[in-house]
């Protein structure tokens, strides 16, 4: 064999080598307000032949929760890997109480010197990319969000200042550890009055998932992470979106329609209908479905599938208006774990959350977190491998002036009222709640008249804590339509539920006196839990 020959299979082997060495990648898809009914293999209402394959293959767990369930605090835990109570925004010190306690709602933000899993992976060699909705805070570094000059969505200057918003809205972005931040919206579509103004506030999903299946063709030779967090199932309502003018987007109107990378928009729902959905908001549904599959697709014709590990969680849930509390309707969401070869298909029952996110990513990369990183996850990835691991028998929860606990079978909920709250005369909270009750009434004119939205003459403080009498999310909550089972339990300051019997939380067990044993465990769990979270909380901690 001469020289020539030697070199050729000593670089052959190199190539083998290292491409059996090549880290694997992440895809991390994060849902917006997925109802349970949106999945097809968990209620079979929907049709997902993706999302039900990705959790066919992989590792579902159904007992996996939002630590808080609206969409900014769930995020936030998400990208930190923390519970949103840790927060070192000045925002949500803010609204931290004279007592000290903490007020978990759409006040996170993320900070440039703040650890997140991308950042993590990123300064670890991977490449990371972020498609999707944001909404963890945004800071005018790059430059300030400019006014439209007019509604023309096709005007020149038009675009021109909505691709301005969109650039600077990207570059703050990649501040927080991605090296890819395209397709992004700074929060909901209907937040931003731009948007609204020119009528480019839709759910622009071929607009976003472009940009993903950009980022992944750039990287394909690399290690990356892709974080996708889509703005379906939110509002505005899908199914409107999915009839709209394909070329709308927050870029303003697009030349043409996006086409040739997702099923045409008039095929969703031809399919939807053809496996027997015939209600369009969960005909959207197969629109989501199709951000999966084309993603996955992409990875398949590359030859990245089998070395690619594939994460699936919703932001919240919005069953039994339970978005907003630690009620299950809002707290309890679907995870799938798929990693070819690694993960153990199956259902698994382990007490699974968001916070998990990042300490799964870090070790499936083999990426050691930073030692002054706080991590309040674990990697499910042992769980999902089938092995024998010691496991969490305790999930924390915490959103607005509530805390919770679910174990085993059985859910604790606290709510407490900060004794500053109440301080406040009543003639002054009943001011505050009519004030914040015509402003409901104005920007939701179908509440006007209605009897659940009528004055409250004691002006209560709902679980949210937003405002005297309660906000707009908060009396969603307790006027549901159907009403929420919990309704009736719902201003209880302890409340306990067997979960496996009551799904639904409609019975209240707490001052039944053959569960007061379960009660003190339960309650003893969560002053444990609040011991190792910022923030005071009355009686179960009384003070840092």
């Amino acid at each position: 064999m001469n020289v020539r020959s030697v070199l050729m299979v000593v670089m052959a082997c190199a190539a083998v080598s290292g491409m059996a060495a090549k880290k694997p990648n992440v895809v991390v898809f994060y849902t917006d307000d997925q109802k349970m009914d949106s999945f097809g293999f968990i209620r079979g209402k929907a049709h997902t032949p993706n999302i039900d394959r990705l959790a066919e293959t992989g590792a579902y767990f159904s007992n996996a929760y939002a630590s808080s369930s609206v969409c900014s605090p769930s995020r936030y835990s998400a990208l930190t890997g923390q519970y949103a109570s840790r927060c070192n925004s000045d925002e949500f010190h803010r609204s931290t109480s004279a007592e000290g306690v903490t007020k978990v709602l759409w006040n996170m933000s993320i900070g440039d010197d703040q650890w997140t899993f991308p950042k993590v992976m990123q300064q670890a060699g991977y490449k990371t990319g972020m498609v999707g909705k944001w909404h963890v805070g945004h800071s005018n570094k790059h430059g300030k969000r400019k006014q439209v000059p007019n509604n023309n969505p096709s005007d020149p200057e038009t675009i021109a200042v909505l691709k301005h918003n969109q650039q600077v809205v990207c570059a703050g972005i990649r501040d927080k550890g991605f090296d890819y931040a395209g397709g992004v919206y700074a929060g909901n579509p209907n937040d931003d009055k731009q948007l609204i103004k020119t009528g480019c506030n839709v759910h622009a999903v071929e607009w976003q998932t472009k940009h993903a299946l950009e980022f992944i063709e750039q990287n394909k030779d690399e290690p990356f992470v892709l974080y996708y967090a889509s703005t379906l199932m939110h509002s505005p309502h899908p199914h409107e979106s999915l009839r709209a003018d394909p070329r709308l987007s927050p870029e303003g109107m697009l030349p043409e329609p996006i086409t040739g990378i997702m099923p045409p928009r008039e095929d969703v729902i031809k399919r939807a209908e053809a496996a027997g959905v015939t209600d369009p908001k969960l005909q959207a549904a197969t629109w989501l479905d199709d951000v999966v599959g084309t993603v996955w697709n992409k990875l398949e014709e590359l030859d990245l599938a089998e070395n690619t590990m594939i994460i699936y969680f919703n932001d919240n849930g919005t069953d039994d208006s339970g978005k907003g509390s630690c009620y299950q309707g809002g707290a309890h969401v679907p995870m799938i774990v798929n990693f070819p070869g690694v993960v153990k298909p199956g259902t698994y029952t382990q007490l699974a959350s968001n916070i998990d996110i990042a300490p799964t990513v870090f070790e499936v990369g083999g990426v050691t977190p930073p030692d002054d990183m706080i991590l309040d996850g674990m990697s499910v990835l042992p769980v999902a491998k089938g092995e024998k691991t010691a496991w969490r028998d305790a999930l924390y929860l915490e959103i607005g002036l509530t805390r919770a606990v679910v174990s085993g079978d059985y859910k604790y909920m606290a709510f407490r009222i900060p004794e500053s709250y109440l301080e406040k005369p009543l003639e002054e909270r009943l001011a505050e709640h009519k004030e914040t009750l015509a402003k409901i009434n104005q920007q939701h004119p179908w509440t006007v008249g209605n009897k659940m939205w009528q004055i409250d003459p004691e002006a209560k403080y709902l679980q949210m804590g937003m405002a005297p009498g309660g906000d707009f999310m908060e009396k969603l909550q307790v006027s549901g339509w159907p009403p929420a089972p919990f309704v009736k339990n719902y201003y209880d300051p302890d409340q306990l539920y067997d979960l496996k019997r009551d799904p639904r939380e409609t019975t209240n067990l707490a001052a039944n006196p053959e569960y007061q044993a379960k009660l003190e465990q339960m309650k003893k769990k969560l002053r444990k839990m609040l011991a190792d979270v910022p923030g005071t909380f009355a009686d179960l901690k009384p003070e840092e």
